[in-house]
């Protein structure tokens, strides 16, 4: 065996091939259709059945899919209640579970904590979280992330996008979370995509695009370096197909 071979296997490098599961973060503006990419996964027999955590109140978007399971998400407690289930329960049986949003997801986190705080301390104004709450709050979100992208399923978060202006007036694109979590969780996952929406004014139509490589404006990965810098109107089963048909055989 060669020595570079030798080390990986001593370091536990994980090779292309090895990649099981779809972990995804799509985010973008409100309607371009984040909720319906996620979607799709109900249509492949490897990521479905689909079941949805909607915190966002977006399922309006899949009312013509009730073939996909949902839970209306009303507190954190719920979420953590739904990750043991799946967890200890699911057997096998639900292939995809879609967050949406995470950026919603962090601000009911944020309530939950302000009152139980102000219930201790009724002084305290709920809408002026401090630096330990949002200390509280960005641990919570950490373990919540890494929680369901360790579940043996496909995992998709989704989130809105948050347009960050810096020293020099440069706009950069990212999750729309609060301070260092826009980051942070981002590098959770394997796929982090930026969707948007280009009309087609000869075909009166809207296509859909979805960004994989990060820029100086734009953050994006792909670490299955299989999708290439951008897919139009693309679908769950488009890239999980993608991703395990590069994968085959490499070694």
């Amino acid at each position: 065996m060669p020595a570079n071979d030798s080390i990986r296997d001593d370091l536990g490098v994980i090779s292309p091939d090895q990649i099981e599961f779809l972990n995804l973060l799509v985010y973008g503006e409100p309607g371009v259709g984040k909720t319906y990419l996620a979607g799709t996964a109900q249509d492949h027999t490897k990521t479905a059945p689909v079941l949805l955590l909607d915190v966002e109140g977006g399922t309006t978007t899949l009312r013509h899919r009730p073939d996909i399971d949902v839970v209306q998400v009303r507190s954190m407690v719920q979420v953590v209640e739904v990750h043991n289930k799946l967890k200890v329960e699911n057997n096998g049986y639900y292939k995809t579970v879609i967050i949406d949003s995470l950026t919603e997801l962090q601000k009911l986190d944020m309530s939950d904590i302000m009152k139980e705080l102000v219930s201790r301390r009724p002084d305290r104004d709920p809408d002026v979280p401090d630096v330990r709450e949002w200390g509280k709050t960005g641990t919570h979100m950490r373990n919540i992330v890494r929680a369901f992208r360790d579940l043996p399923m496909n995992t998709i978060l989704t989130a809105l996008v948050d347009a960050s202006k810096d020293s020099t007036g440069t706009v950069t694109l990212y999750p729309n979370l609060p301070g260092k979590m826009k980051t942070e969780l981002a590098g959770f996952f394997d796929v982090v995509g930026y969707l948007y929406t280009r009309p087609d004014e000869e075909q009166e139509e809207i296509t859909r695009i979805i960004q994989f490589t990060g820029t100086q404006k734009i953050i994006a990965k792909d670490r299955t370096g299989c999708l290439g810098h951008w897919m139009e109107n693309a679908t769950i089963p488009a890239m999980f197909d993608i991703i395990h048909s590069n994968n085959k055989g490499k070694k």
